[in-house]
């Protein structure tokens, strides 16, 4: 069963320190457990608008992501490596759109298929003429490329639930960024539910993305 659609629960998954510092009280009951905030009073009908309030009122520290995987909020640190390759692959796609291109999203909403999907991709590049909708929001529909940063708490989303869900949305191309392994997985041609070819390279390496046909150069790219 779909984490979404499991009874009545979302979580916020997080440092011990961070969520005690964060309080995560006075939204709904909660609890401390093992370095998690459990929030156990968001019911399975909560729409994604209500849940990204709620991260509103929760004023989410600075350093941290906030988006809601499968129903759950799911806030993530961005260390100095994550950040550094998330400018490095940005000035790669500023090199191919310009400097000027408005379509480079860090960190922005975007609104995916599936059960309570509101993500916000490390980087997103929308496809060129596309407009924003009545919500003030890019459609998944538009984006031409969605990059992923891997840490150690988003390892299994990364490769897991936004895998899956990238491809069914069709977004033609998924970068995933492993700064541990020092490797770049690049997922093209979606399928049903599944990317049809993947692509890996090392960092250090200079190599051109199926579609968008944009170059992209790691020699920079730092490891953990």
């Amino acid at each position: 069963m779909p984490r979404a659609c499991a009874k009545a629960r979302s979580l916020v998954r997080g440092k011990r320190a961070f969520v005690r510092a964060w309080g995560c009280g006075g939204f709904v009951d909660s609890e401390i457990r093992q370095g998690r905030c459990l929030m156990v009073a968001v019911k399975d009908s909560t729409e994604l608008d209500e849940m990204f309030d709620l991260i509103e009122a929760m004023n989410v520290p600075q350093g941290y992501r906030a988006e809601i995987i499968e129903g759950e909020i799911v806030l993530n640190p961005q260390r100095e490596t994550h950040s550094t390759i998330i400018r490095m692959l940005t000035r790669s796609l500023e090199d191919a759109r310009g400097m000027d291109y408005p379509g480079i999203l860090w960190d922005v909403r975007v609104d995916f298929p599936g059960c309570l999907n509101g993500f916000a991709p490390d980087v997103a590049l929308v496809r060129e003429g596309a407009r924003k909708n009545e919500k003030d929001l890019y459609r998944y529909q538009d984006l031409d490329l969605v990059a992923e940063v891997v840490s150690r708490s988003s390892r299994r989303d990364d490769f897991g639930a936004k895998l899956k869900t990238y491809a069914v949305a069709g977004v033609p191309t998924y970068l995933i960024a492993d700064p541990k392994t020092g490797l770049v997985h690049v997922y093209h041609a979606p399928g049903d539910d599944e990317y049809t070819d993947e692509t890996t390279y090392t960092f250090k390496s200079k190599f051109t993305l199926p579609y968008p046909e944009i170059p992209i150069d790691t020699s920079l790219w730092p490891r953990d």
